[in-house]
C-alpha cells in the first residue's frame, strides 16, 4: 500500500501521496489514468492540485474532476512525462493547446506553441528536400556517383537491384545542370543521366565501379563537346 493522504472537506478532496501512486482523472468527460509523480513533475498548477496545496473535486467513484476540455490533455500529460511533445499540425488545434497550457501554467509548452504559430503566420515551413550546390569538380563527381550507382545484392542464384531513394532527386538535379545551356537533350546525355542508361538490365550485370566510371566518362566527354 502506498502512503497517501486523501481527506474530504466540504465536498472537495485534497490529495497528497507517493509519486508512484496512480490517480484517475476525468477531464471534461475524457478519462485519464496517470501517476502523481507525472502530475507533480513540473512546477505547474497540476503540481499544486496533486501535492495537497489545492482542493480538487472528485465523484463517488474516485475520479478527480477537472472542468476543462479533455481534447488535448493527453498531450499535456506527455509533455509532463517527457519534457517535449509533437505539436498539432493545424493552427486551430495549436491555439487550443496554447489555451490549455496557459490554464495549467505550463509556460514552456505555451511558448513552444506560440513560436510554431508565429512560423505558420510567416509562412515558414520545414524543408522537404534540399538541392545540392556544386562548387568544385570533386562535388560534381560525387553527384554523378550517386546518380549512376545502384546498390546490388548478389546471391548464388540471382542479382537483386535496389536503387537509393535519394538517387532520383540528384538525377533530376543533374539533368537540369546538363540541359540548362542546351536547346534539347541528346541521346548520349539521356543515357548518362537516366537510371536505365546508368545501369543496364540485370541480365547484363556489371559491377558498381564499372557503371560509375562509365557514367563519369560519358558526362565528361559531353561537357567537353559542349564547351568546344
Amino acid at each position: 500500500m502506498f502512503n497517501s493522504e486523501i481527506s474530504t472537506m466540504s465536498g472537495k478532496t485534497t490529495i497528497k501521496g507517493n509519486p508512484s501512486q496512480y490517480v484517475k482523472l476525468n477531464v471534461g468527460g475524457c478519462l485519464h489514468y496517470t501517476t502523481i509523480g507525472t502530475l507533480t513533475k513540473h512546477d505547474t498548477m497540476l503540481r499544486a492540485m496533486f501535492s495537497g496545496r489545492m482542493e480538487v473535486l472528485s465523484d463517488s467513484d474516485g475520479w478527480i474532476l477537472i472542468d476543462r476540455c479533455g481534447k488535448h490533455f493527453g498531450t499535456i500529460l506527455n509533455f509532463l512525462r517527457d519534457g517535449s511533445v509533437s505539436l498539432p499540425e493545424s493552427a486551430k488545434e495549436m491555439a487550443e493547446l496554447v489555451a490549455e497550457a496557459k490554464y495549467y501554467c505550463i509556460a514552456e509548452l505555451a511558448e513552444s506553441c506560440n513560436k510554431a504559430l508565429a512560423k505558420k503566420e510567416r509562412g515558414e515551413h520545414e524543408p522537404i528536400c534540399g538541392v545540392p550546390l556544386i562548387t568544385s569538380q570533386k562535388e560534381e563527381e560525387m553527384l554523378i556517383k550517386v546518380c549512376c550507382t545502384s546498390i546490388v545484392y548478389a546471391t548464388d542464384k540471382k542479382h537483386t537491384k535496389v536503387e537509393c531513394p535519394e538517387a532520383r532527386i540528384y538525377e533530376e538535379t543533374l539533368n537540369i545542370l546538363l540541359y540548362e545551356s542546351r536547346n534539347a537533350p541528346d541521346q548520349e546525355l539521356m543515357q548518362a543521366t537516366s537510371t536505365r542508361g546508368a545501369v543496364s538490365g540485370m541480365s547484363s550485370y556489371t559491377s558498381d565501379e564499372e557503371e560509375e566510371r562509365s557514367g563519369i566518362e560519358r558526362l565528361r566527354s559531353n561537357k567537353s563537346n559542349n564547351q568546344a
